[in-house]
C-alpha cells in the first residue's frame, strides 16, 4: 500500500492557460464598416460621463437606420451617435 504522506507530497503542475487572441467584430451596413468593441467602449465612455459606479451589465443596440447606438448600462438608457462611433 502506498504511504499516505508520500501521496500528499505529489503535487501537480498548474495547468497553462490557453491564450487566446483578441475578438473583433465589424458591422458593414450600407458601404460603412464600424468596429462593435469601439462601439462598446464609446457606450461605457458616455456612461461614466454621468455615473460614478462600476459597470455590472451592459447591452448594445446598434441601429444603422437611425444612425444611432443604444445602450443600457446598470438599466440606465442613452444614446450615442453611430456616426462618430467605431468607424472603421
Amino acid at each position: 500500500m502506498p504511504n499516505i504522506n508520500e501521496a500528499r507530497a505529489v503535487k501537480k503542475s498548474p495547468a497553462k492557460k490557453a491564450h487566446t487572441q483578441p475578438t473583433e467584430i465589424h458591422l458593414q451596413v450600407g458601404g460603412v464598416e464600424y468596429n462593435c468593441l469601439a462601439l462598446v467602449e464609446k457606450a461605457r465612455a458616455d456612461y461614466r460621463l454621468t455615473h460614478k459606479t462600476g459597470i455590472h451589465s451592459c447591452k448594445i443596440y446598434i441601429k444603422p437606420e437611425e444612425n444611432a447606438v443604444y445602450y443600457v448600462i446598470n438599466r440606465v438608457e442613452g444614446k450615442i451617435p453611430l456616426d462618430t462611433a467605431g468607424t472603421v
